[in-house]
């Protein structure tokens, strides 16, 4: 026990240090490093709608130019700083609850390249990350839960992801997740897979500003506990069940360290209080206000109709149809311990709806970017039902 919380504290650490040398060091690039690349860049947001539409009306395809702005404007350095840098790190122009660590990659990526080149880039990065992802659960696991898995992704509009920064960051962190679970041998014990998505809820946090964090949580874990079923049949229910619990509470307690630890350092730095202002942004995030009223029904209807019924498409009937063939397959073809995989696996598509009701007002004005953490939901789906099936006995491989 001390030895893992050893590897937790080292983890921690490590990462905090390096976050912060990281921002502070990335401030050291100055403006005039980034121009004429900056004003291009905001010359193009301006000529976009706040809150595009890029396909047939839906919901679920509005980019967010109103926060990509506010990311290009914060990698400007305000004057008022001088030449303390540091304090710039932990302030960011006045937006100083979060940690805005995209700054590390869009500072110095921002001094070559113009917005429209770095969407671009981030196409290619998503695309080849996600066949590696693709690739590699269908080796893992089998090609029904690869397929769900590309299905759960595609459902969330995919194809604009990497048009908007906002959206970015959680997916490609999300990806070289997976990627490191299913290509790195090294994480093979529960301690290792625990730790991981410790360190990556730090990260998560690190990089993400509250757009679909869940998502680097949920996948994963589906991935981690199929694949340890595959590798052995006769883990007990109890067993599936205790791992998804130190799973999630681990990457939990990194994402929540990782923000308590901004506002403390940004606190000291900044001799301001960031944990009251953090706390009433909170508040609102969870029970909304006089001008913004929550309302859980709507919320739940935004977010699920946006995913599921997107405007004049459906997709969810097509997806039922899929699923409905899996089961068929499952009633007469299943694993003995069919159990221990469905219903451990299920339970984790359960989260998305969690997160909804645990940050309800946000999610209900921002559904148009929430709803992809029912991407965990779908994919939950279509990997319990497809490692449940006993594919030998069905392609006569036995």
């Amino acid at each position: 026990m001390r030895k893992t919380l050893f590897h937790y504290f080292c983890c921690c650490l490590f990462l905090l240090i390096l976050f912060s040398l990281g921002m502070i060091l990335i401030y050291q690039i100055p403006n005039r490093a980034m121009e004429p690349q900056y004003s291009k860049s905001i010359d193009q947001l301006d000529k976009e709608d706040v809150y595009p539409n890029l396909l047939f009306n839906a919901d679920g395809s509005i980019m967010d130019n109103f926060m990509d702005k506010i990311m290009i404007r914060t990698c400007s350095i305000s004057e008022a700083y001088g030449d303390d840098m540091i304090r710039a790190a932990f302030d960011n122009n006045g937006y100083p609850r979060y940690w805005n660590g995209y700054l590390l990659t869009l500072r110095s990526v921002l001094s070559q390249f113009s917005y429209q080149q770095i969407r671009y880039i981030n196409m290619f990065l998503l695309i080849t990350a996600f066949c590696f992802c693709f690739s590699g659960i269908q080796q893992k696991l089998n090609s029904a839960a690869a397929f769900g898995f590309a299905i759960s992704i595609i459902a969330c509009f995919f194809v604009f992801i990497s048009e908007s920064l906002q959206y970015f960051s959680v997916f490609f962190i999300l990806f070289l997740t997976i990627i490191l679970l299913i290509y790195t041998p090294y994480f093979h014990t529960a301690h290792k897979t625990a730790l991981l998505l410790f360190a990556v809820g730090m990260i998560t946090n690190f990089f993400d500003l509250l757009t679909a964090p869940l998502l680097t949580l949920g996948i994963p874990l589906v991935i981690i506990i199929c694949i340890k079923y595959e590798n052995n049949e006769q883990i007990s229910f109890f067993r599936q069940m205790l791992e998804i619990i130190t799973h999630s509470v681990s990457w939990c307690l990194g994402y929540s360290l990782c923000w308590i630890s901004k506002w403390t350092i940004g606190t000291l730095i900044l001799k301001t209080n960031l944990f009251e202002d953090a706390l009433k942004t909170a508040q609102f995030r969870v029970y909304g206000n006089e001008q913004y009223p929550l309302d859980r029904k709507l919320m739940l209807n935004l977010n699920i109709n946006t995913y599921f019924f997107a405007k004049g498409h459906k997709p969810a009937f097509l997806v039922l149809i899929i699923i409905f063939i899996l089961i068929l397959i499952l009633l007469f073809h299943h694993k003995k311990t069919w159990k221990t995989i469905l219903f451990p696996v299920l339970s984790i598509g359960l989260t998305p709806y969690i997160w909804f009701f645990a940050f309800a007002n946000h999610s209900q004005l921002h559904y148009f970017y929430t709803y992809r953490i029912q991407a965990v939901t779908l994919f939950s789906v279509f990997a319990s039902i497809s490692c449940a099936i006993n594919w030998n006995v069905l392609f006569h491989r036995e």
